[in-house]
């Protein structure tokens, strides 16, 4: 039987973001933010991008079994134990619930007065709670621009105290982010499609808020469905500086035009789509100006590949 992989970089819109904040220090919310490439950049944790995809499903009718009450601020649970047949969430995104693993174990040996080391508790963990690896691997959004340091400026009205004065930290700029998709490990194969659906559609990813409004939505895309297990096109937009603090338009890296020029990749294995596609030269390439026609095509040839019919719809 064919094993299928799909994998993925995307680029945001440019915008300004101040919408994933590490900790607050005093009065500054500063944006979390890691070296790449030797320079300070600003990122989106996974998580935030994995929250905006369950998201999407719900909000979008598939059976989810997580399901986010914006007016309470929680994760409402449709069944504790897991179901990735029927739940989506837990068949792409996996889960494990090690502290009510952990709680349960502690509970069981305080009970018998017994002793157990961390090693052990850990075993018995492992075996106590249901996990799953999810079929989907997400990695944290670099900021395609290195972190040029803003900072707004804010005050409160009125009678005036330590928190009185807010400095905020943001970022004009794009994210890239990647993805990989072990088609074979889903329950429903048909949630390729669905994934692609919901990746293509995020847009809030600033912590289950709307303070901050930042398109997270891919400008521009490059997607390899293969049967080869690696990606080897993770991270391929760069945006090189002409002159100091001035940057040329985003472009498709080097390292992916050499990857396929050396026979590494399959050019007919790549889907690429947006703004940034346009008078790319690579021959056998699948490539579109228009994101939406991409994908549409892309979900044809997954659905013939996979053997998916319309019995496979939403799930």
């Amino acid at each position: 039987m064919s094993r299928y992989y799909l994998f993925g970089t995307f680029l945001t819109h440019y915008g300004s973001a101040s919408l994933n904040h590490d900790k607050s220090k005093g009065n500054t919310s500063p944006l979390q933010k890691a070296r790449w490439h030797n320079k300070l950049h600003s990122v989106v944790n996974s998580d935030a991008i994995r929250w905006a995809l369950r998201f999407y499903w719900q909000q979008n009718g598939y059976p989810v079994n997580r399901n986010w009450d914006g007016d309470e601020f929680v994760n409402n649970w449709e069944d504790d134990n897991f179901n990735p047949e029927r739940f989506i969430d837990d068949d792409v995104l996996g889960f494990a619930n090690l502290e009510a693993a952990r709680r349960e174990i502690t509970e069981e040996v305080n009970d018998n007065d017994q002793e157990a080391s961390q090693a052990e508790t850990t075993q018995r963990t492992r075996i106590a709670y249901p996990q799953r690896l999810g079929a989907l691997g997400v990695n944290r959004a670099f900021s395609l621009t290195p972190f040029d340091g803003g900072v707004t400026f804010n005050s409160k009205s009125g009678e005036k105290d330590s928190t009185s004065l807010h400095f905020i930290e943001f970022h004009n700029t794009r994210y890239q982010y990647v993805f990989a998709l072990d088609c074979n490990h889903l329950k429903k194969k048909s949630r390729t499609l669905d994934l692609l659906d919901g990746l293509t559609s995020v847009r809030q990813v600033g912590g289950h808020n709307n303070v901050f409004c930042y398109d997270f939505s891919p400008e521009s895309f490059v997607l390899r469905w293969t049967q080869d297990p690696s990606p080897d096109m993770f991270y391929c937009f760069e945006q090189l500086e002409v002159s100091p603090g001035v940057y040329a338009e985003p472009s498709i890296s080097r390292s992916l035009i050499e990857s396929v020029s050396n026979g590494d990749i399959e050019a007919d294995e790549l889907w690429i789509g947006g703004k940034f596609a346009k008078d790319l030269a690579l021959d056998k390439a699948h490539i579109y100006p228009g994101r939406k026609k991409a994908i549409a095509e892309l979900k044809q040839v997954i659905a013939r590949d996979l053997s998916l019919n319309e019995a496979n719809a939403q799930t």
